[in-house]
């Protein structure tokens, strides 16, 4: 009787393992991790990717995305890391993980360190920005060291855009802050005016919609952001004209000449205070997570979560930006989606000027941290190509100025102005 019970066990045992499905593959969890960044599920992209990461730690797949999203959440030590570990475990044949390599280094100002991965990357794609970048690169000192105060207050300048004044050598020039571009950019008379060094074409760069335009990389050999002392730095250089159409509203009438981006904004802890009418630089040191909310860092733009509804949205952190909207993404996402929106006319600016006709979805309540707007209405633009990470939107100056907004090591602190 005993042999017979423990049989019938065995055999259910058996029948229990045989319908219970198999786990999924590393691959499997990958393409789903690749499908919950599509659809902004940050959260879930990053679980599925450590668990593979652990469950396989000899695979190169697995090392490449833990890289990618570390880069995602501003973790460049880690992302450096993760990638490093992906080159070696493709034995160093993958010239294109070389390349992002070199991008990651390159982007977190370990100069010396991104030369010769830029180099072997280039004849992976990208070619002429990675070779342009490495040539900079061996121009610069070995790694980006600011010197100077902790803290530095500076004065705002009058006018619509934040700027403040920045030090160029024995020169004082005005900067704008443009939380929307991935990297300290000027204007082509500018540059001329500074007497950069070693311009070079570096390939495209996205603009505030999206689109392509083209970009050189060159070299200032000193700058400085307040009193803090930055020393040589790369930036791109772009026509005139491409500062203006990084508004899509065109802004004021006054264009900025040149813009600090986020990979100098990024590297301190930054609060614009429109109340002081200042901008605070400090040494970075975090932000509390209850107080504050994860960005995410995609195609050189800051990206933060806000809640539309009960729908949690990504929109551009954007003080570049005169005006906040929709993307056709957002509007989809929103409950009702496309029937939300209402017709009207808006003054877009395109490349070839000239007015863009869109809609507008009204009277929306929007919460990102501890702020929260009322009755906003938001046109819906649209910005091009969709990446690996949706946008819905752009927070611009008009919600940013209701706003004390700080950011630091990738997260943002929003709190409503009293």
């Amino acid at each position: 009787m005993r042999r017979a019970l423990a049989l019938a066990g065995a055999c259910l045992g058996w029948a229990a393992c045989a319908s219970r499905p198999a786990a999924p593959s590393a691959g499997e969890r990958l393409a789903a991790a690749a499908r919950a960044l599509s659809a902004g599920a940050l959260e879930q992209a990053i679980e599925l990717v450590r668990a593979t990461r652990t469950a396989e730690p000899r695979l190169a797949a697995a090392a490449h995305w833990s890289a990618m999203l570390a880069s995602m959440t501003w973790n460049d030590d880690a992302a450096i890391r993760e990638m490093t570990a992906a080159v070696r475990l493709a034995n160093g044949d993958d010239v294109a993980l070389r390349g992002q390599l070199g991008d990651l280094l390159f982007a977190a100002g370990r100069w010396n360190d991104s030369v010769a991965p830029l180099q072997a990357g280039a004849a992976a794609g990208d070619g002429e920005r990675r070779r342009a970048f490495a040539a900079i690169a061996m121009l610069l000192p070995s790694s980006r060291r600011p010197q100077g105060p902790l803290v530095t207050e500076q004065p705002l300048l009058p006018g619509e855009t934040p700027e403040f004044v920045c030090g160029i050598g024995d020169r004082q020039r005005p900067f704008a802050i443009d939380t929307g571009t991935s990297m300290t950019t000027i204007g082509r008379t500018f540059a001329e005016e500074l007497v950069v060094r070693s311009p070079l074409a570096a390939g495209s760069a996205l603009d505030g919609a999206g689109r392509q335009l083209p970009i050189e990389v060159a070299l200032l050999p000193s700058f400085a952001i307040g009193d803090v002392e930055i020393g040589a730095t790369p930036v791109l250089v772009v026509d005139d004209a491409a500062l203006r159409l990084r508004d899509l509203y065109g802004g004021p009438d006054r264009v900025p000449r040149g813009v600090l981006g986020l990979d100098l904004l990024g590297a301190v802890r930054l609060t614009l205070d429109p109340e002081r009418g200042s901008v605070v630089i400090e040494a970075p040191r975090g932000l509390p997570e209850a107080q504050s909310v994860q960005c995410v860092r995609v195609d050189g733009r800051c990206l933060v979560p806000v809640a539309v509804e009960g729908v949690r949205l990504w929109f551009v952190l954007d003080s570049g930006a005169s005006h906040s909207s929709l993307s056709e993404a957002g509007l989809a996402a929103l409950p009702g989606g496309t029937s939300r929106a209402q017709p009207t006319f808006r003054r877009v600016r395109t490349v070839g000027g000239g007015v863009l006709a869109v809609r507008e979805v009204r009277d929306l309540v929007l919460r990102c941290s501890e702020a929260r707007c009322l009755g906003v209405t938001l046109p819906v633009v649209p910005r091009g190509a969709v990446g690996m990470f949706p946008v819905h939107g752009v927070l611009g100056l008009d919600l940013l100025r209701q706003c004390i907004v700080t950011l630091d090591r990738g997260r943002a602190r929003l709190v409503a102005r009293a």
